[in-house]
């Protein structure tokens, strides 16, 4: 690629990031007055999706009524006046196509945006009405990866993360919420990942959820469990052991030494451990919740050759 090419191919993705930049500058701002309010410190990036409120049981009863009160009458029709209920069996199609288009746009009112603002010292997570829920990233004693069963247990899909902080409350982040000033969301890692070189290094990065909880709280977490096995004790994650000398699942005997392994690989519900010389050895582990994204840092601290790929 010529200078001039790779000048313009620059321009073009720095014009659309300062746009939309310029469309939520009124959102940075407020996430950057509430950092400071809270004590959180300045935005590192600020998130968004779209949600509706749950339909509650009252909401139900009512939508659900109309279609009761009409298999009612249609059924004391039928035993008492068959001759007047037969036309109105042909309406049963129409009249339930159209309950379920009411359901459905009654089930969606009240939909609304909620955001999530992302510091050095933590997460705020702001709906339109209501004080912003606050987690502080020093208060957070554990973090475990979420996810669900795509129809198999070899096929997993990433959900987000579950905080749990010292006051006991456990707390969700989904990994659907989006980097506002992202403007091309995950088209834009597809693109990178899918073009040439010199044009997927030039499309620009974005901070996701996942990364601002990884720097705030996973490698803090995964530093102290490091710390907990250097001092001669056994850290167990995911049912798996991690001792001082080594590694071992929940069945086995003896521990495989960390001179043995050549390379640790995890993903949602596996492990394999590659031994020098000699069969890797695999654990499956297919509860939601397993934390091997944060055991592979508590891996990589302790020197260990371990990469975790968020796919099941």
């Amino acid at each position: 690629m010529s200078p001039e090419a790779r000048q313009r191919l620059d321009h073009g993705f720095q014009r659309r990031a300062e746009e939309q930049q310029t469309r939520h500058a009124a959102d940075w701002q407020h996430a950057a007055q509430l950092g400071e309010t809270l004590g959180l410190g300045r935005p590192l990036g600020i998130f968004h999706l779209e949600t509706t409120p749950p339909l509650g049981v009252r909401r139900v009863l009512r939508l659900l009524v109309p279609a009761a009160m009409f298999l009612l009458v249609l059924v004391l029709l039928i035993v008492w006046t068959p001759d007047t209920a037969l036309p109105l069996l042909s309406l049963i199609p129409f009249v339930a196509v159209g309950y379920c288009l009411v359901f459905f746009v009654v089930s969606r009112r009240g939909r609304f945006t909620r955001w999530l603002y992302g510091y050095a010292g933590g997460l705020a997570e702001a709906d339109p009405d209501g004080p912003p829920r606050v987690v502080r990233f020093a208060e957070v004693t554990d973090v475990v990866d979420e996810w669900s069963s795509s129809g198999s247990e070899s096929s997993w899909d990433y959900q987000g993360f579950r905080l749990t902080t010292a006051d006991g409350r456990t707390v969700p982040i989904t990994a659907k919420y989006r980097n506002a000033l992202d403007p091309y969301g995950p088209v834009g890692a597809l693109i990178a990942a899918l073009a040439p070189a010199e044009v997927g290094t030039a499309v620009p990065r974005f901070p996701s959820t996942a990364d601002l909880i990884t720097d705030g709280a996973v490698i803090p977490i995964a530093a102290r469990a490091a710390a907990t096995v250097r001092s001669g004790e056994t850290v167990v994650r995911g049912d798996l052991r991690v001792a001082p000398d080594g590694i071992a699942g929940p069945k086995d005997t003896a521990i495989t030494p960390w001179a043995a392994i050549e390379r640790i690989e995890l993903r949602p519900g596996h492990v394999k451990v590659r031994r020098i010389g000699g069969k890797a050895l695999k654990y499956d582990n297919y509860r939601d919740g397993s934390g091997y994204a944060v055991l592979c840092h508590v891996l990589i601290a302790l020197g260990v050759d371990a990469s975790f790929e968020p796919r099941g």
